[in-house]
């Protein structure tokens, strides 16, 4: 035991950054349209309040005010519309907690240190196989560490109050929230030994959404496979890439999982991009097997994984609206060759891959979000309507071009108090069909303005 603790004792490296600011953009994302949303949590969202407090949180570091400026850090982390932190303090201490999916981390901090951690399993008997995985684990970490206590695997960080600058303690925070969500599944999935703790932050959903999202996601592999099997696998190995591409990205923010499926998702993303010598066929034959493990897996084992949760930071970073409309028309013009050679479900697939890559990759502003959200509606009106969307925006491949012109119209009237110069000209929609519904959206999109001022 005493080697053990040695191993995963120590401190976080020091390193000062005052003025990084992560994003400062400001609005709620719960308003705009009866539309259900989906998709993870993103930090994009500031409100003027939030940035204000960023700036307090520098400038009282700056002057050595260590105190003031984690309150004011916190302040600024504090989502009011998800109450994801809550802290006190008593005189020169703060004590604080915050949620990150299913995970909370407590932590404290004073004129002289800074400190975080988060229980993530028990390990009722010293096991070396689970130490070298968190060795493996701690090597890449850059402030926060593995550690064992009691029985209790951990994850921590600390640092002198010097060192805490908030660009450091945003940065620092966010590994640890994140590791600390992804691992306790991740551990107890692959060790049986290992016992889950802690899990209360988790918020289940009702019986029958769990179920929507269960049907939805074996029914999505299920018919791409069958559309999959409409093509030559060499021909047409392009077209099927983004019929797979689009069901990674489509799972990720319809049914937004948690724990296993979620690392598979990505897993499968890596596997895409990966830099080697596959060629897309081959890619495609790996990534189809990944899937088949999917769909064999058993539905109790799943269902664990699907629930909703809170959360602190963003897994996709946040983007300018100019890089995710320079994405959709690079991917954009991939679209020609498949709708002149008459294949409408890959045409379609590269219309709803350009905007599930979207929420994938990028923190967006929620105008933009709750824009693109409502087409992923329009192209999964049964999975929409299982989830209380209303109103029903496609019936049967006939779009309801005023009740999707009305949905967004009020999405840019609620935004005006953030954005004040935004503007949507629905008359340019074309509701002949997705596809061209679709295509005449992404250039209107791109036409937002979304300045301050």
């Amino acid at each position: 035991m005493s080697f053990l603790k040695k191993v995963f004792k120590g401190s976080a490296d020091s390193e000062t950054e005052t003025n990084k600011q992560p994003s400062n953009s400001s609005g709620s994302s719960n308003s705009g349209s009866s539309i259900s949303s989906f998709g993870r949590y993103t930090d994009i969202n500031k409100t003027k309040t939030q940035v204000e407090y960023w700036k307090k949180a520098n400038d009282s570091f700056k002057a050595g005010e260590y105190v003031n400026s984690f309150e004011y850090f916190l302040h600024y982390l504090k989502d009011e519309t998800v109450e994801n932190v809550k802290f006190s303090r008593n005189g020169n201490e703060i004590e604080f907690e915050f949620i990150q999916g299913s995970k909370v981390i407590r932590g404290k901090a004073d004129e002289t240190r800074f400190f975080a951690e988060s229980p993530i399993v028990i390990m009722e008997e010293n096991s070396m196989p689970v130490m070298r995985k968190l060795m493996s684990l701690n090597y890449v970490l850059r402030y926060s560490k593995f550690a064992l206590k009691d029985h209790t695997i951990y994850m921590k960080f600390s640092s002198h109050a010097l060192d805490a600058s908030p660009g450091k303690l945003y940065d620092a925070l966010k590994e640890l929230a994140r590791k600390a969500d992804q691992q306790d599944d991740l551990l107890t999935q692959e060790f049986s030994s290992l016992k889950e703790i802690n899990t209360d932050s988790i918020i289940e959903l009702p019986e029958a959404i769990k179920m929507a999202k269960y049907e939805y996601l074996i029914g999505m592999i299920q018919s791409t496979k069958e559309e999959i099997k409409k093509h030559d696998p060499s021909k047409m190995a392009g077209g099927i890439a983004f019929l797979l591409l689009n069901l990674t990205y489509k799972i990720d923010y319809l049914i937004t999982p948690q724990g296993e499926l979620t690392d598979a998702l990505e897993r499968i993303q890596r596997l895409f991009f990966a830099r080697n010598n596959q060629s897309t066929l081959e890619r495609n034959n790996e990534i189809l097997h990944e899937y088949e493990q999917i769909v064999n897996t058993p539905k109790e084992k799943i269902l664990e994984g699907i629930y909703d949760v809170k959360a602190t930071f963003a897994i996709a970073n946040a983007a300018t609206h100019k890089s995710v409309m320079d994405m959709m028309f690079k991917e954009r013009e991939k679209v020609g060759w498949y709708r002149d050679e008459n294949y409408p479900q890959i045409v379609e697939a590269i219309y709803e891959y350009m905007v599930s890559y979207a929420f994938f990759n990028y923190g967006m502003v929620y105008p933009v979000s709750k824009i693109l959200n409502l087409v992923l509606c329009v192209m999964n009106p049964d999975f929409y309507e299982q989830c209380s969307s209303s109103p029903r925006l496609n019936e049967n491949g006939i779009l309801n071009g005023s009740a999707i012109s009305k949905e967004i119209q009020s999405i840019i009237k609620s935004a005006k108090k953030d954005y004040p110069n935004i503007e949507f000209n629905t008359a340019v929609l074309n509701f002949t069909s997705v596809a061209l519904f679709v295509d005449s959206l992404i250039l209107e999109l791109d036409k937002l303005n979304l300045s301050k001022n």
